[in-house]
């Protein structure tokens, strides 16, 4: 019994796969796109909780410290976080996403330039590919003798990412309206990108007062807006009573969901046709 163990022990141990550690679902996205199943990729924000307010449970302190590599990408709990991660596992290796791209203040309630840097780069597809070539990068110091597998897919992921691009492109192009409604400000880059304007119902990461909720509700009457989006991890009640204001509907799109590329495009689809009409 014990040598039948002692076998299932050592078999586990020698096919166990490195892991890659992330901060939230779309980021395990893009590393499995280059990756495939070569290592083993862990989330630390599960789904529907939110990386502003998300606390890091027990056990995925103890499967840090297996991990080889931690992509942080400037969620606001990583800022309590990361420090203890780094004491659980020593040799974790942290990869800062924000450092390939250049990341620009949250839109609404800034007081200082050096505070609040906006972390929703992974919804901008050209954003998108900058962190794809930090990745590539990285695997490959991690597993240099497999750089080709590394290479093809991430070739072929940047592929992926110009097609969805250019559609967004074709999407946005002849809209009637630039500007959209959402609670939370998670599209300052995407619509950077396209050349639209987000107006975010939250400030500073609270809900708004009436005044201003009545001062939103008056933009989307005189710009026609017909549609508050918000997100499923943020409360509704503040886009409820924009929407009953200024007679729009309330429509949900999600800036965490895994499937990446179907989302973003869902995303890009439902602004289309909110903006169209």
């Amino acid at each position: 019994m014990r040598v039948l163990i002692f076998l299932a022990i050592s078999f586990i141990y020698i096919f166990a796969k490195d892991i890659i550690t992330v901060s939230i679902l779309p980021q395990k996205f893009f590393v499995q796109k280059i990756v495939k199943d070569r290592f083993d990729v862990e989330v630390m924000v599960r789904p529907g909780n939110s990386p502003a307010t998300y606390s890091v449970k027990p056990k995925q302190l103890q499967m840090l410290k297996n991990s080889k590599i931690y992509f942080s990408i400037g969620v606001p709990f990583e800022k309590a976080w990361l420090k203890r991660f780094k004491s659980v596992n020593p040799n974790l290796k942290i990869v800062d996403m924000g450092k390939y791209v250049k990341r620009f203040p949250m839109e609404e309630g800034q007081k200082d330039k050096h505070q609040g840097l906006d972390p929703h780069i992974w919804l901008s597809p050209p954003l998108v590919a900058l962190q794809a070539r930090a990745i590539l990068e990285e695997v490959i110091k991690l597993d240099r003798k497999n750089s080709s597998f590394y290479i093809k897919n991430y070739k072929k992921f940047i592929q992926e990412i110009v097609d969805i691009d250019t559609q967004i492109i074709q999407m946005m192009q002849n809209l009637k309206r630039k500007k959209f409604i959402v609670f939370h400000p998670s599209f300052g880059y995407f619509a950077r990108a396209y050349g639209l304007k987000q107006i975010a119902i939250e400030k500073e990461g609270k809900s708004p007062k009436a005044q201003y909720l009545k001062k939103v509700a008056n933009i989307a009457k005189k710009e026609h807006i017909k549609v508050i989006f918000i997100e499923p991890q943020f409360p509704k009640r503040s886009a409820l009573l924009i929407a009953r204001m200024a007679n729009a509907k309330v429509q949900t799109i999600n800036p965490l969901a895994f499937e990446w590329d179907k989302n973003i495009l869902e995303v890009a689809k439902a602004i289309e046709e909110a903006n169209s009409n």
